[in-house]
């Protein structure tokens, strides 16, 4: 944990999107995730990697309350973003998903037409006033999400009907299409092929430019293409945070250097 914590002192508060301290997850007795401090970076992919297990989704979950949605699931300790406490009983967790948006592992489209994907967060939000707003946001987003070109001319198509890939490009349009300022990512290319996992991960390199992203993987060559800063979690502590590049030449810690080289996970 103090390389974690030394890690941090070189980093400007004023770069932090998230700061987690002290956060510890319970379902039921099983201690989860164990005194986690970390401040993730605006503006930059952040990575969590460690073996099936280790507690990197679940503290993922943290980060938009998604944890509350399981009976017996406790989070203690202190996550903010933007310096707001997102555990305050006066945050809706509703509004709060709007802003910390979440693409998970398996591409999971509503049974609804490519539009209304798209179109069902900034209706629920109340984030356009007229169709014409609404048609923008929608285009805009399937822009950012790279599928515009593919999509077009079947905005009234089911979004199941796409392929994999491209499904999950969809969901990732549909999370920025509320305008989030963080986009959480949970494995999101362990279901597809190579091409489509490369213009995913293309995808998520040029997000970062607008959005604080973090992403869950299995896959440490995956880590290292796209993000700037990795956390190793091994059963259920935050090992070692930095630099990813540093993290993987020359890990402080020795349970991160067993794992990068293949002799744990």
């Amino acid at each position: 944990m103090d390389d974690a914590r030394l890690t941090e002192r070189h980093l400007s508060t004023d770069e932090t999107k998230i700061a987690a301290k002290g956060v510890q997850v319970y379902y039921g007795d099983n201690h989860a995730i164990k005194d986690v401090n970390v401040d993730i970076l605006d503006k930059t992919v952040t990575a969590f990697i460690g073996p099936s297990g280790c507690g990197k989704s679940t503290f993922l979950r943290c980060l938009n309350r998604m944890n509350d949605t399981i009976d017996i699931a406790r989070v203690e300790g202190d996550i903010r973003i933007d310096g707001e406490d997102i555990y305050d009983k006066r945050v809706d967790p509703v509004q709060l998903r709007a802003k910390v948006g979440m693409v998970f592992q398996k591409p999971n489209p509503f049974p609804k037409s490519i539009y209304d994907n798209v179109a069902y967060g900034p209706k629920i939000h109340g984030l356009s006033r007229n169709k014409a707003e609404l048609d923008e946001i929608v285009e805009k987003s399937l822009r950012k999400a790279a599928l515009w070109n593919e999509a077009k001319d079947r905005l009234q198509e089911p979004g199941t009907g796409l392929s994999g890939g491209q499904q999950q490009r969809l969901c990732i349009a549909r999370a920025i299409a509320t305008s989030p300022e963080v986009l959480l990512m949970d494995e999101p290319c362990s279901a597809l092929d190579p091409i489509a996992t490369a213009q995913v991960e293309e995808l998520i390199d040029e997000l970062r430019a607008q959005y604080s992203v973090v992403i869950v993987t299995h896959s440490m060559q995956q880590a290292a293409r796209v993000s700037q800063r990795t956390a190793f979690f091994h059963l259920g502590n935050l090992v070692e945070y930095g630099e990813t590049g540093h993290i993987f030449t020359n890990p402080e810690d020795p349970r991160t250097e067993s794992y990068i080289s293949g002799r744990i996970g």
